[in-house]
């Protein structure tokens, strides 16, 4: 099939394109200069070249929340969401297929969840799923759609993993953050890669779906596993107030966490490569 990716460029983007060609799947890269509004046709006549769309495309939220940021981050998601589904009204030949992304912050940070709940958490992140999803919804009703709320996704090849693990390398101490009793909702890589085939191939597959792992951890745990498979001496609780004074508003997505059960996923009968973080170090 013919694969068009926004995002592609990015850390889940590159695996997800890899392992796509990989399955004899042609990718076609949906770069920043086809999301002009100059540049409106040619994407339309690339989504008309598209059996399936995927939408990956957000600026990190790993950066200072300035007002800035903030509104780089939302209009990385929303805006390009909003011009991906004109263009495919748009398109004379509509994708069978469009996943777009979302995230669990979109729940709250206290209470455990799957996608049955309908929920209103408060906060940057969970207003920022709540009309990152709204857009997607607006897509045709002859394209199927799939919504994707992505957990910490994590490989041993970089991304948000890389980034916990390099101040451990140079320290040998591995950080609980606050009290680190909060949730980490996560999913390895690979398993991204598996459940958008997945999707893929499974064509009553249809809207809101959790992407975590099976086991739910919390970020003390993670940083225990994290000690062991690098050789740490140990661990050692950083203060909440002082991710607090240091990153602002932000620190929420240090110290707060959603408890989210993969249900849909299990239902349908999805199996996971890695179900348990210990596997991930094993892998």
């Amino acid at each position: 099939m013919r694969i068009g990716i926004g995002g592609a460029s990015g850390f889940v983007g590159k695996h997800l394109a890899d392992y796509l060609t990989r399955h004899n799947h042609s990718v076609i890269p949906v770069g920043r200069g086809l999301l002009r509004e100059e540049s409106f046709q040619e994407l339309v006549e690339i989504i008309e070249d598209c059996d399936i769309l995927i939408n990956l495309s957000g600026a990190t939220v790993n950066q200072c929340w300035t007002r800035a940021h903030k509104k780089e981050i939302y209009n990385s998601r929303i805006e390009t969401t909003a011009r991906l589904v004109c263009a495919i009204k748009s398109a004379r030949k509509k994708p069978k297929l469009m996943i777009s992304t979302s995230a669990v912050g979109y729940y709250p940070s206290i209470g455990a969840y799957d996608e049955q709940n309908k929920v209103e958490a408060k906060g940057f992140l969970a207003s920022l799923c709540r009309s990152w999803e709204a857009e997607a919804l607006k897509c045709p009703s002859d394209t199927r759609l799939v919504i994707m709320r992505l957990g910490v996704v994590l490989a041993l090849d970089g991304g948000a993993l890389q980034q916990m693990v390099l101040p451990l390398l140079h320290t040998k101490i591995s950080a609980v953050l606050g009290s680190g009793k909060q949730d980490f909702p996560w999913i390895a890589v690979q398993d991204v890669c598996r459940a958008v085939a997945f999707f893929i191939h499974h064509e009553e597959a249809n809207g809101v779906y959790n992407l975590v792992a099976p086991q739910q951890i919390t970020q003390k745990y993670l940083a225990q596993v994290l000690a062991k498979a690098y050789r740490a001496w140990g661990t050692l609780a950083i203060p909440s107030f002082l991710f607090r004074c240091i990153f602002g508003e932000r620190s929420s997505m240090l110290l707060e966490g959603q408890r989210v059960r993969p249900s849909r996923l299990l239902e349908a009968g999805f199996e996971y490569e890695v179900s348990t973080i210990e596997q991930l170090f094993d892998s």
